[in-house]
């Protein structure tokens, strides 16, 4: 029976880890993007605003009401005990007073700065790009209208457009798993002096993925630390205060 339990226990967590992170990117005028897991939603940009409820609002209203009573209460018994209040002297410490010494501080030099990039660029290379190639991209759909000062300047925004987006999909294939394009429509207006543009699309990275980048970056950044003398002492440096 235990044997049972756990292989259960082991399915539903190799479900879990083979389920993706969705992320939904949209941009008409304005930015909508939602990242989620399963059903729940982790980040929601805008973000819904919650109703001010009326408990709320008059538990507002008495809160500030009290606070001005109480000031008002504060500045009259300022003013009833301000011919009475004496000044008092100020006790100085003595000679025999204790100072805390201080450690002086190692100082960061360029060196450890750039040992420091040099343990990031190394930890984070190899399993940034296989991170990246393991994100799929669908649904892509983009739209642009070009325009200009005049119909020769509108033109030539429609040739550079079409010449950017050619290559803008050409290097997000080379680091992401780029599935064919939904929508793709580049048009000119010439009687419009602004370029307007809309996109949206959909990646998706498996939970696995993305604990597998993590746990490959911190194993590559520790042997890094340990087998690099230089840049464990600028690591030290930055972390002890």
């Amino acid at each position: 029976m235990g044997w049972i339990i756990a292989g259960a226990v082991l399915i539903v967590l190799l479900i879990l880890l083979l389920c993706n992170v969705t992320v939904i990117f949209d941009f008409r005028g304005d930015i909508y993007l939602r990242i989620s897991y399963l059903f729940f939603t982790i980040v929601k940009i805008p973000a819904k605003k919650k109703k001010t409820r009326k408990k709320d609002k008059k538990a507002k209203k008495a809160a500030k009401s009290a606070i001005k009573a109480t000031e008002a209460a504060e500045t009259s018994e300022v003013g009833g005990t301000a011919s009475e209040s004496e000044e008092v002297p100020e006790k100085k410490s003595g000679s025999n007073s204790k100072k805390t010494e201080e450690k002086p501080e190692k100082k960061k030099t360029l060196g450890d700065i750039f040992e420091v990039v040099k343990l990031v660029l190394d930890s984070l290379g190899r399993p940034l790009k296989k991170l990246l190639k393991r994100t799929r991209i669908s649904h892509l759909g983009l739209e642009i209208v070009c325009g200009g000062d005049d119909a020769a300047k509108a033109a030539l925004n429609y040739g550079r457009m079409n010449i950017l987006v050619g290559n803008a999909l050409g290097w997000i294939d080379s680091f992401f798993t780029l599935k064919p394009v939904d929508d793709l429509h580049i048009g000119v207006d010439f009687q419009s002096e602004k370029n307007i543009a809309e996109c949206h699309c959909e990646a998706r990275l498996t939970l696995i993925a993305a604990l597998a980048f993590v746990f490959t970056l911190l194993g590559r950044a520790i042997r890094y630390y340990r087998s690099h003398g230089e840049a464990k002492s600028a690591v030290d440096k930055f972390i002890k205060k």
